[in-house]
C-alpha cells in the first residue's frame, strides 16, 4: 500500500508536533510567586472583614504573614517573595519611628524584589534615600531626628542638617533589591530657573532577574505616579512618570538579558495595571498594588494571539498571594493556580516575630501583659516638616487606651462614602464650631457656612462595632491607623465654586473611563450638614468641557452657593503653599488651631532640655485660632535655592487630626443613624467592575460614556486611542 507524500508529511509533522509537545511538558518547571502587598506598617494582628463577610478580630500582622511565607516556602522551595506597595507607613508605630520599626522584619524575610508605594515617600526624600538607595552621605533633617531620637540615640542632637553624620544618625537601610523604572532624580536648585531641565538618572534599577528552578524571572517595578499630588515635602528631588514609555524598553532589555518570563510589580492601581497588561502582552504576570483591592480569583487578560496574562492584587496585611506557575521549556506559562491566602485567626503567629513586635512596640503601651506598669512606656514626638528640632506632634496616651465607642463596625471599603470618614469630618466640624472663631466677614462658624472633607485615604484597620457583637471599643492606636500622617488641623476659606470644582476633579480621578486618568484614592468624606447627589451613568460626563457628575449639593438644607465664601475645617500638610489645605488649592485666610500641653509623667525628651507632652483637648476655651507663623517676607514656603528649603508654617502646638478625634469621641458614640453613609447619594449606582466583579471596590472601567474609554487597538503604540 502506497502512502502519499502529502499524507506522509502530515503524519511526520504531527508526530514531530506531538513529540515537541511531550518534550515541552516533560521539561515544564514549577515555580511559586508570593505577593506581599500594601502592608502599611501593620505589625500586630487586628480585626478584619474577609471577602465572605465574616469579622475576625485576630487577623493580619507580620507574625502571621511570616507563618504563611514559611509555609509556602516549605511547600515549594522554588519560590520568590515579591513585595509591593505602601509598607513602611500607615500606623502609629510607623509614624513615630519613620517606618523604622518594621525594617528588621522586612530585612529578615527574604524579599526577592520590592517596589515602593506612594506612602513610602511619606517621611520625605532624606528618609527615603537613606532607606531604599545605597546613599550613605545624605543626613536626616532636624524634624526627622526629632521623630527617631527615642529610637536612635545618635539622632538626639539639635542643630541643622550638618549636626550629625550618616554614621551617627540614619534609618535602617533595606537589604533587599528595590526596583522602579519610573522615578528619576531631579536637581531642584538648578531646575527652578530652568523649565527645560530634564530629570536625571533613575533612582532605582528598573528590574532584577531572579533564577528559580531554572526559570529566569524578570521582576520589573513601577512605583506610584501620584506622589506629586501629595505634600511637596514628600517628592522633592524626584520626578515621576507613569512608566508607559519605559515599559517596552525594559521588557526588551530583560528579554535580551535572558529572562524567560516578565513579572511586573506595579503601584499604579488595579485599573491602570489591567490596561497596561492589555497593551503590553509581553507581561506574563502583573502583581498590582496601591488600590488595596482583593482578587480571590485571578484576572485573566487574553490577547489576540491566544496567549494570556495574569493580574492579581492581594489587599493589605491580612492576605498573602500565592501564584503557582508551570513554565514550559520554551519559557511559556502552560498552567497556573492562584490563591489569596487569608491570615485569619486559624493561622498561628510566628512566635519569634511576635516577640519582636511586642518588644518593638513596648514603649507605646503603659502596661505590661501581666498588668504591671511598663518601664519602657514614654511619650513620642513626630517632627513635622520644617519644624525645629524637638518640636512637632506628640502622643502620650497608650496605644490601647480606649477613647471612644462605636455601635457600627468601622472600615474604609467604599468608593463613595463610609462611616469612618463621616466620623472624622464631623470631628473637625465640631471642633471648628466650638472655637469661638469668626470668618473673614465676622460670621461665627456654623453648619450654614462651615464644612469639612477628608481625602480619599485607604489605610485603615477594621474596628468591630457593638451592634455586631463586639466590644465597640475605639483605641488611640486605632486613630493612628486611620490618620497616620503629621498634618495640622486648619481653617481656610474657599468659594463654593472652587470647592465644587475640586470635588468634580476627585470624582473624575475615581471614575474616569480612561484608566490612565484615574488617580488613586476614593471619594471624599463630607460632614453631616452636607448632601450631594451625583451621576455615575454612561451619560456623565457629557463631554470633556462639561465634566460635571455632581447634580446637586446642599449645606444645612440650603443649596450650595458657588459665589459664597465657606470655611473648610481641614488639614494642612506641612511644606505646602499657604493657599492649599488637604490637596485643595485656592484657600484664603488660612489659620491654625493650637492647644496647651498636658502635664505628663513620661515626656518625650530631647537634647537642650526640651520636653513634650501631648495636647490638652479637654477645655475648648483654652484652644486658640492663630495665623501661620511664616511671614510674607519669608514666602514662598518652598524655595530650593535657599537653606532651609522649607519654611515652618504651622505653629509648634498645632492641633493634629487625632487630637480632634480624641476630643470628639469623648462626647460622641459612633452609630449608624448619625454617622452612616447617607450624605453622598449616587443617583446611578457605582458600576460593577468589568474585571474582578463585585469584590472590586473601584471599578476598573470607571463610570462614564463608552467613547471616553481607552481601548487597545494594536501593539503599535502610535496607534492607540
Amino acid at each position: 500500500m502506497k502512502i502519499s507524500n502529502a499524507l506522509l508529511a502530515l503524519v511526520t509533522s504531527s508526530t514531530i508536533a506531538l513529540s515537541l509537545a511531550s518534550s515541552q511538558a516533560l521539561a515544564a518547571k514549577g515555580i511559586t510567586l508570593m505577593q506581599l502587598g500594601d502592608v502599611h506598617g501593620h505589625m500586630h494582628s487586628h480585626a478584619e472583614i474577609f471577602p465572605d463577610g465574616r469579622i475576625d478580630t485576630d487577623s493580619g500582622g507580620i507574625a502571621k504573614l511570616t507563618t504563611l511565607i514559611n509555609q509556602v516556602r516549605a511547600d515549594n522551595p522554588n519560590s520568590l517573595l515579591l513585595a509591593i506597595g505602601d509598607t513602611t507607613h500607615g500606623s502609629g508605630e510607623m509614624t513615630f519611628s519613620l517606618g523604622d520599626l518594621i525594617m528588621p522584619w522586612l530585612n529578615s524575610i527574604g524579599i526577592d524584589a520590592f517596589t515602593p508605594g506612594n506612602w513610602d515617600f511619606g517621611y520625605g526624600p532624606r528618609v527615603y534615600r537613606q532607606r531604599f538607595t545605597p546613599d550613605t552621605a545624605i543626613q536626616l533633617a532636624p524634624n526627622n531626628r526629632t521623630t527617631v531620637a527615642w529610637l536612635i540615640p545618635g539622632c538626639n542632637v539639635p542643630g541643622g542638617l550638618q549636626a550629625t553624620t550618616y554614621e551617627q544618625c540614619h534609618v535602617t537601610k533595606a537589604t533587599f533589591p528595590t526596583v522602579a523604572m519610573n522615578v528619576y532624580n531631579f536637581n531642584e536648585a538648578t531646575g527652578i530657573n530652568n523649565p527645560a531641565q530634564a530629570p536625571g538618572p533613575l533612582v532605582h534599577q528598573p528590574y532584577v532577574i531572579k533564577e528559580v528552578n531554572g526559570v529566569k524571572v524578570a521582576v520589573l517595578g513601577l512605583t506610584s505616579d501620584v506622589v506629586p499630588q501629595q505634600a511637596q515635602a514628600f517628592n522633592t528631588g524626584f520626578r515621576f512618570t507613569m512608566g508607559y514609555k519605559e515599559m517596552p524598553v525594559n521588557i526588551a532589555a530583560a528579554k535580551a538579558a535572558g529572562a524567560d518570563i516578565i513579572v511586573v510589580l506595579s503601584e499604579l492601581g488595579l485599573a491602570k495595571n489591567v490596561q497596561l497588561v492589555k497593551e503590553f502582552p509581553e507581561i506574563n504576570v502583573m502583581f498590582s498594588g496601591h488600590t488595596h483591592e482583593r482578587t480571590p480569583e485571578e484576572i485573566v487578560i487574553t490577547h489576540a494571539d491566544g496567549n494570556y496574562s495574569l493580574v492579581t492584587e492581594s489587599g493589605e496585611d491580612s492576605f498573602l498571594g500565592r501564584l503557582d506557575l508551570k513554565i514550559s521549556g520554551s519559557g511559556k506559562i502552560i498552567g497556573y493556580n492562584w490563591q489569596l491566602i487569608e491570615a485569619d485567626s486559624t493561622v498561628q503567629a510566628d512566635s519569634t516575630v511576635e516577640a519582636m513586635v511586642d518588644a518593638a512596640l513596648s514603649s507605646f503601651h503603659d502596661k505590661l501583659p501581666n498588668g504591671e506598669n511598663n518601664p519602657d512606656y514614654k511619650c513620642h514626638t513626630f517632627g513635622t516638616n520644617a519644624s525645629p528640632f524637638g518640636k512637632g506632634h506628640t502622643l502620650c496616651d497608650s496605644f490601647d487606651k480606649v477613647i471612644g465607642h462605636t455601635k457600627v463596625t468601622i472600615q474604609r471599603w467604599n468608593a463613595l462614602e463610609d462611616t469612618s470618614n463621616n466620623v472624622m469630618v464631623d470631628a473637625f466640624l465640631d471642633l471648628a464650631k466650638n472655637l469661638d472663631a469668626v470668618d473673614s466677614k465676622g460670621n461665627y462658624l456654623t453648619d450654614a457656612n462651615t464644612l469639612s472633607t477628608t481625602n480619599g485615604f485607604r489605610f485603615d484597620i477594621v474596628i468591630p462595632g457593638s451592634d455586631d457583637g463586639f466590644s465597640g471599643d475605639i483605641t488611640v492606636g486605632d486613630l493612628y491607623d486611620y490618620y497616620p500622617i503629621g498634618a495640622a488641623s486648619a481653617l481656610a476659606e474657599f468659594t463654593g465654586g472652587r470647592l465644587k470644582q475640586h470635588w468634580e476633579g476627585i470624582l473624575s480621578n475615581v471614575f474616569d473611563p480612561n484608566p490612565y486618568r484615574q488617580r488613586g484614592g476614593w471619594f471624599l468624606g463630607f460632614t453631616h450638614n452636607m448632601h450631594l447627589d451625583i451621576r455615575l451613568s454612561d451619560d456623565f460626563p457629557r463631554s470633556i468641557s462639561d465634566g460635571k457628575r455632581i447634580a446637586k449639593i446642599t449645606i444645612d438644607g440650603n443649596r450650595f452657593d458657588d459665589s459664597k465664601i465657606y470655611t473648610l475645617a481641614s488639614c494642612y500638610p506641612h511644606g505646602n503653599p499657604i493657599d492649599e489645605v488637604c490637596r485643595t488649592s485656592g484657600a484664603t485666610n488660612l489659620r491654625f488651631i493650637t492647644a496647651p500641653q498636658e502635664t505628663c509623667d513620661h515626656p518625650a525628651t530631647f537634647a537642650g532640655g526640651i520636653e513634650n507632652c501631648q495636647l490638652d483637648m479637654s477645655d475648648d476655651s483654652a484652644l486658640e485660632v492663630v495665623p501661620p507663623v511664616v511671614t510674607d517676607a519669608q514666602l514662598p514656603v518652598f524655595d530650593p535655592s535657599r537653606a532651609p528649603q522649607f519654611r515652618q508654617v504651622a505653629p509648634d502646638n498645632f492641633v493634629h487630626p487625632v487630637d480632634a478625634l480624641r476630643r470628639y469621641l469623648a462626647i460622641h458614640d459612633v452609630n449608624l443613624a448619625e454617622d452612616g453613609p447617607t450624605r453622598v447619594n449616587a443617583i446611578d449606582p457605582v458600576p460593577v467592575s468589568e474585571h474582578g466583579g463585585t469584590v472590586i471596590v473601584q471599578p476598573t472601567q470607571g463610570a462614564g460614556p463608552e467613547w471616553m474609554k481607552r481601548e487597545f487597538v494594536t501593539a503599535d503604540t502610535e496607534n492607540q486611542q
